[in-house]
């Protein structure tokens, strides 16, 4: 599973990205899954690519992302919540990860989506503001063979942040109820025709 960006790796593990892996089941939270790419960041020359990394770790962009991010800002959107959403920002290593990341092309998730044909949790926070769930979120269900989306109510882009007893609960019912029940079905089958 995976969040956001992490949305993004998760599609790739579970399109076939990931040989050693064996998925039986996917959750996507507020995921990034239909935005290619980082866009004309790509083709910066080396400096102006260092340049534009230093203002993405900016503090007044990591504070319009902080905003941007929760329902109830007053609660969660804190200088505190900025501190720590930068804290990878500032590690040794970023900014020449980030630049190589840029260079990439970043991810290619949104022709991989279909690939995904285990069941899938598609999760969102009715009021994100990063990535809007009536598109995204739909384009998902549109997209997978296999897919049931559940919406976070008076929640943004991170319900595992805001409403986390809600996230858990949903992904926990998700679990008991598509991946434990198809598992025990696909080792009954199994051992009923000698396998």
């Amino acid at each position: 599973g995976g969040a956001s960006l992490g949305g993004a790796v998760a599609i790739e593990a579970g399109a076939g990205q990931c040989e050693s892996c064996s998925i039986v089941g996917m959750i996507l939270i507020d995921a990034q899954g239909f935005v290619d790419g980082v866009g004309p960041m790509a083709s910066l020359p080396g400096p102006l690519a260092k340049a534009g990394v230093q203002v993405l770790k900016s503090i007044p962009l990591r504070n319009m992302a902080n905003q941007m991010s929760y329902y109830d800002k007053e609660t969660y959107a804190t200088e505190e919540a900025q501190v720590i959403g930068r804290l990878h920002c500032l590690r040794d290593g970023w900014s020449d990860a980030m630049v190589s990341f840029m260079k990439s092309g970043g991810f290619q998730p949104s022709e991989k989506v279909a690939k995904i044909d285990v069941p899938t949790l598609i999760l969102w926070g009715r009021q994100d503001g990063i990535l809007e769930g009536d598109e995204y979120a739909q384009q998902f269900l549109d997209t997978m063979p296999d897919a049931q989306l559940e919406w976070i109510e008076e929640c943004g882009h991170v319900p595992h942040l805001e409403q986390p007893e809600a996230t858990a609960a949903t992904i926990s019912k998700f679990m008991t109820e598509r991946i434990v029940a198809n598992n025990k079905a696909a080792s009954a089958s199994a051992t009923a025709n000698g396998g």
